[in-house]
């Protein structure tokens, strides 16, 4: 009888990594993949298909909850990338639909759920509360007000300064400094590679709000997005997910 392989167990050895120690190391290798199928694939309708597929491989089994957040993360971060990129704060090189490559919204949801999984073995938050959607709210000001103007980033700082007072945990540190460092090879990968520019660069092709908004992400993410699709994966029907 021959047991299924999988991609993670032909990635990693049981006998040398925990369970924990696998969810920590799959993240940050799946971001690199990811960028690579990019570049390698120009066809923006075919990386809709493969990058799917590979998420799937990689971050298989999902569950409900996983689905949820790769939907609602998709879904709103599509609506606030097109307010911005009708300001010009930043312009893709293909743009396929609202601005953006058909893939642009998928990725969204794959930085969301690596986040989730990379934090899969700590303290999650399970309430929803108002400070969150305060701080949503802010954050959304700032980028639909301010963007392209030259008071963008002085928004985006103080808007993400308020976040911090209100959620500084070091799980809301930590979800923000993950954000962080992903966004920082997802924003080098993009201006080097031409998928996208910035009118007004500050230091390597990047403006300096980009910091500041990838934080605001991670914190968001644990603090507002997390506990959302759990009050809704609670109120469908079937049984709520397993995975919490």
């Amino acid at each position: 009888m021959h047991a299924r392989v999988t991609l993670q167990t032909r990635l990693f050895s049981k006998k040398h990594l925990n369970p924990m120690s696998q969810a920590r190391i799959i993240p940050p290798l799946a971001l690199p993949g990811t960028l690579a199928l990019i570049w390698f694939v120009p066809q923006s309708l075919l990386l809709v298909l493969l990058l799917p597929l590979f998420w799937f491989a990689v971050y298989r089994p999902f569950d409900r909850h996983d689905l949820l957040v790769f939907l609602v993360a998709g879904l709103f971060i599509t609506i606030q990338n097109y307010l911005v990129l009708r300001t010009g704060a930043f312009v893709f090189t293909q743009q396929d639909f609202l601005l953006m490559p058909y893939y642009e919204p998928l990725l969204w949801g794959f930085y969301f759920l690596s986040l989730k999984r990379f934090f899969a073995h700590q303290e999650q938050v399970r309430r929803l509360e108002w400070r969150a959607i305060a701080g949503l709210v802010l954050i959304s000001l700032a980028f639909g007000l301010f963007s392209g103007t030259i008071w963008h980033s002085a928004a985006v700082f103080a808007a993400t300064g308020f976040l911090l007072v209100l959620f500084h945990t070091g799980g809301d540190l930590s979800h923000g400094l993950y954000a962080l460092a992903m966004g920082f090879v997802v924003e080098l990968f993009g201006v080097s590679t031409g998928q996208w520019h910035y009118p007004n660069p500050d230091i390597l092709g990047i403006p300096y709000w980009f910091a500041p908004m990838w934080i605001s992400v991670g914190i968001l993410g644990r603090r507002l997005l997390f506990p959302l699709v759990r009050f809704i994966d609670q109120r469908l029907p079937v049984q709520g997910s397993q995975r919490q």
